[in-house]
């Protein structure tokens, strides 16, 4: 039998090649797990019977995946018929930024990163608290959210609670749905109550986390569970759409339907419940009208 001696120099340097070892393989499993958590990497089947409601309650225990460059929690999952894509936000900053421009959910059958060659939908569309011909007060409440000057609520809690009544508000009002490109219709248009199978429902909960849930059938986007292929998606948050210098609305959200029209008062720049960018509890005025986005692939999930 061969008898291998070992001296206290090779034990410890054995001791420090295992160590080293082991600490480059949990520095790979934090990559890779940040990785994992930052854009989602798996197929998801949706849970039996789901309803979209907005609510909470077939997700509870269902691991989000968090972009940091959006600030949105979501999964992506389907079952035979739909294609769901559900939304967290947490930050009532970027709540309003939601509110403000609506989400763009794009689907490229043929897994190219091109939105102008995707299907897309864009929720919410709050059109009320944003057009002009409300006679300039969509304008002006969504100036003191952001600005908070003068007369309106000065301490956190106030203005917390302000932002979340409105942001309630501006959801009663996102009766419609922007799409372009569903294979199921030539609509552009369509109400959240429509013909189309074409789902999107909002809501924000106690905790004041918006909670975002879109369903879309399969068969719009032309794919289907019984031959997957690996198709690449977009979720963009789309901002603040400033309007043109005429007087007319910009046209926000991707669907054309969330700028600011014209007409006198609630103007930017200041006064009059404008978008001042500075005063206290003052929202960030470039992050709100900037879009942000990310891309990613998704393979339907087979039961």
């Amino acid at each position: 039998m061969l008898h291998l001696n070992t001296t206290p120099n090779m034990k410890s340097g054995f001791l420090k090649i295992t160590l080293c070892t082991a600490l480059f393989a949990g520095l790979t499993s934090v990559v890779h797990a940040q990785k994992v958590n930052e854009l989602q990497e798996v197929s998801i089947f949706a849970p039996h019977a789901i309803k979209i409601d907005g609510k909470n309650f077939e997700w509870k225990d269902t691991e989000f995946s968090v972009n940091k460059r959006t600030s949105l929690s979501y999964i992506i999952s389907n079952d035979d018929k739909n294609l769901y894509l559900i939304i967290r936000s947490t930050d009532l900053g970027n709540n309003s930024k939601i509110m403000a421009g609506g989400i763009t959910f794009s689907i490229n059958p043929d897994g190219k990163k091109k939105e102008k060659e995707s299907i897309t939908l864009t929720y919410p569309l709050a059109t009320n608290p944003f057009r002009g011909g409300q006679g300039g007060g969509g304008r002006r409440a969504m100036g003191m959210t952001m600005s908070m000057g003068g007369g309106g609520p000065q301490d956190t809690k106030q203005r917390d609670s302000f932002m979340v009544a409105r942001q309630k508000t501006q959801l009663g009002t996102a009766k419609e749905i922007a799409i372009k490109g569903f294979k199921n219709t030539t609509d552009t248009l369509v109400s959240i109550y429509n013909e189309y199978g074409i789902k999107a429902f909002a809501s924000i909960d106690k905790d004041n986390a918006f909670f975002y849930e879109v369903a879309i059938p399969l068969e719009a986007l032309g794919i289907s569970v019984a031959s997957p292929k690996e198709f690449a998606y977009n979720i963009k948050l789309n901002g603040l759409q400033i309007p043109s210098f005429e007087g007319r609305g910009s046209g926000g959200g991707g669907g054309g339907r969330g700028g600011f029209g014209g007409g006198g008062g609630g103007n930017f720049g200041g006064g009059g419940g404008g978008f001042g960018g500075g005063g206290r509890g003052g929202m960030d005025f470039q992050a709100m009208i900037s879009p942000t986005d990310f891309w990613g692939k998704y393979t339907l999930a087979k039961k």
